[in-house]
Order: structure tokens, then C-alpha cells, then sequence
């Protein structure tokens, strides 16, 4: 697993910023600091290795990577990501694998990579270097009542979750690891792909039963939901909350990744009741102890708490968890953009809690002491 990203010169990171990775990873603070960054940089990371495997037994020694469309990615001009105007390159380093990125003259939504390394020995290393990588953007497909059969062999969700429905459909009846399988009911140990993510969906979110149809003539993929304790048929999703479209796919792709791999996950949290987000945050953390490198962009404090208890139970160690807070700091007319790593100790407390740092409930709750004493 990798255990450190380096970032220069790219977006808000002017300076050289290191951050620090663990098995899972939380990348926390407020908005435009940083922590989309973290996700390119990683996206553009597994572009450099998919076309050093593409060209590896070619006569090519030079190729280039897209800054738009791959992996959902818009990041425009080249020359609008770089922090600074006078230097012609952007640096990005995990583990021991630096790279420099240059714009290339005749394609300026295209960057050229100019350090080489063995593919062979970058794959031996894993995460973004192994076979198995796995992205779901922020912008997930909320309810749909169908979707359409890619064409091609699906093996991930799709950067928006547009292959899930597809995706469950085939691996219905296959097996999931037993390490990723719901434990916390001893009634419920079916171990196929169709059982386990409706016992990992009902933690999530309770009280919902899921039911798709490949029509593999029209090429389309059909969901239907239901609530059994409302004793209802089975309807189209639109009669049902955001939170299911959403969470879904984060489900299937974490009990479908493999040992090794890396999964990045933006907003988890999105459309979900706090104990949903916290019982997410359970389930990427599960994930994470299968051997799945978890990478997370959160605002919510209860997914982070939720990771915080699949740890305790599950006796991980404080250093397989990584919490990055992300902030901006002014001082005169300097702005700077600043990553802390914040340490836990045995008992999964936070060892330290810098301004800023989920703290907004306190401050409402102190906003409100006072207009109470006015």
C-alpha cells in the first residue's frame, strides 16, 4: 500500500505538500482547500501507469496524459493548473515514484510525463500500480430507472455509477470474501454479491430491498426498490430517496475490489442521515482491513467517527488510519494552503484538534448560548 503522495506545484499546492496515506484515508476541511486535488493527483498518478503498461513493449518513449474526460476528470488548460507562472513543470511523487509533468505546445488540455520508471517494478508495488483501480466521483447518477449496458466487459461501477445496476446483475450469485461479508447479524450469512449488499444497504440504509433485471435486448439495466415493512410492490426508484442511487455503487465497489487495489471515494456521505454516514464510514473502514486501500474526501464528522469505531472493534492500528485536515492560512498578504496530519492514539481518539476542525456544532451551539443570554 502506498504510504505517502507528494504534491507541487499543482492547483493550490504551490509549495511541496506532503500527504500522508494510510489503509484508509480521510481527507477533511472546508470547501476549495485542496482535498479534490488529492483525488487528481492520484487520477493523473494511475493515468501515468496506464500508459507506461500501454506502451511497455513498443518503441514509444514518450506519451502523454489527458487532463480532461479520463476518469471524469476537468481540469482545463494546463497552464491553469500550475501555481506558478514561472515554472514550467508540475511535480507529483507517490512513495518513491516522482514524476514531472510538462505542457505539451500542440495540445494544451494535454501534459507530457518526463521521468520513466520499470513498469514491471511500479507494478509490483500495487495501489495505483495494480490492476485494480476504482474511482466514484462526487457527482454520482442519482435514481434512474434504468441504465444503460455498456457494451464493453464491466468490471467497476463507472466513475458516476453508471454500471452498478449492470454490474450487480452479473456478479449476483458470485461469492464475496468472506473478511468484506456482514458480521453483526448471525442470521445473515449468505455470502453472494445479491445477499451482502443487501445486508450492507440495510445497515445503511434501513428497510430496502433491491431487485434489477438485465434486458439484455435493449441493452438496458433495470432497478426496482421496495419496503418491505411498508408492504409494498416493488417500484421504480424515483419513489425512493436519493441516498440509495447514491450509496450503491460505493457498496458494490467495495465488496468487489480486490486485495491491493485502490479505492477513491468523494463524499460518502452525500444524501444520507447521519447515522448512515456513519455506518458508510463503518463499512469503507471494513473494507479497508480486507486489504482494499480506501482514499475518502469527506466534510462529514460522522463518517470520519464511523471509520473511528469499525477501527476499535476491529483492533486496527492508529497508523492504518490517515486523517488529513485540510485549511487555508492568511497571514498579511500571504494565503498558503496547509495539510495536518492528525495522529489517534489506541483508543481512536484525535489526538489533536486544530481550529477549524469540525468544529462548526460547537460554534452553533455557542452562537446560540449567546443570543439566549441576550
Amino acid at each position: 500500500m502506498h504510504r505517502e503522495l507528494t504534491i507541487e506545484n499543482f492547483k493550490c499546492f504551490s509549495e511541496r505538500t506532503k500527504i500522508k496515506l494510510g489503509n484508509i484515508t480521510v481527507c477533511l476541511g472546508s470547501n476549495s482547500v485542496g482535498k479534490s486535488s488529492v483525488i487528481q493527483a492520484c487520477i493523473l498518478l494511475r493515468q501515468i501507469y496506464e500508459q507506461a503498461a500501454l506502451f511497455k513493449d513498443t518503441q514509444v518513449k514518450d506519451y502523454n496524459i489527458q487532463l480532461n474526460d479520463v476518469y471524469g476528470l476537468q481540469l482545463g488548460d494546463a497552464e491553469h493548473i500550475k501555481s506558478s507562472k514561472s515554472r514550467e513543470d508540475i511535480c507529483l511523487k507517490i512513495d518513491e515514484y516522482e514524476y514531472n509533468l510538462i505542457s505539451d505546445n500542440r495540445s494544451p488540455m494535454e501534459m507530457v510525463v518526463q521521468n520513466k520508471y520499470d513498469i514491471v517494478k511500479m507494478s509490483s508495488e500495487g495501489g495505483l500500480f495494480s490492476k485494480g483501480f476504482y474511482y466514484l466521483n462526487a457527482e454520482r447518477r442519482g435514481p434512474r430507472n434504468y441504465q444503460i449496458i455498456n457494451s464493453k466487459m464491466v468490471d467497476n461501477c463507472g466513475v458516476y455509477g453508471e454500471n452498478t445496476v449492470h454490474l450487480l446483475s452479473v456478479l449476483g450469485n458470485r461469492r464475496v470474501n468472506e473478511i468484506k461479508c456482514y458480521s453483526m447479524d448471525e442470521g445473515k450469512k449468505v455470502n453472494t454479491f445479491s445477499k451482502q449488499i443487501e445486508y450492507w444497504m440495510d445497515y445503511v440504509i434501513p428497510g430496502i430491498e433491491i431487485n434489477t433485471n438485465d434486458m439484455t435486448d435493449l441493452r438496458i439495466s433495470k432497478m426496482n426498490l421496495r419496503q418491505p415493512a411498508l408492504d409494498t410492490g416493488f417500484l421504480s426508484p424515483y419513489n425512493f430517496g436519493f441516498g440509495i442511487s447514491y450509496v450503491l455503487p460505493i457498496v458494490l465497489t467495495g465488496l468487489m475490489a480486490e486485495r491491493g487495489s485502490v479505492f477513491l471515494v468523494e463524499n460518502p456521505e452525500a444524501h444520507l442521515h447521519p447515522r448512515g454516514q456513519s455506518h458508510i464510514g463503518y463499512f469503507l473502514a471494513t473494507m479497508a482491513l480486507a486489504g482494499v486501500q480506501v482514499i475518502v474526501e469527506t466534510h462529514s464528522e460522522h463518517v470520519l467517527n464511523g471509520i473511528r469505531i469499525a477501527a476499535l472493534k476491529h483492533a486496527m492500528k492508529p497508523e492504518d488510519i490517515s486523517i488529513n485536515f485540510f485549511s487555508i492560512h492568511v497571514c498579511g498578504r500571504e494565503t498558503s494552503h496547509r495539510v495536518e496530519n492528525i495522529r489517534l492514539n489506541e483508543r481512536m481518539d484525535l489526538e489533536t484538534w486544530p481550529e477549524g476542525f469540525l468544529d462548526q456544532e460547537e460554534e452553533d451551539l455557542r452562537t446560540l448560548r449567546k443570543l439566549r443570554r441576550k
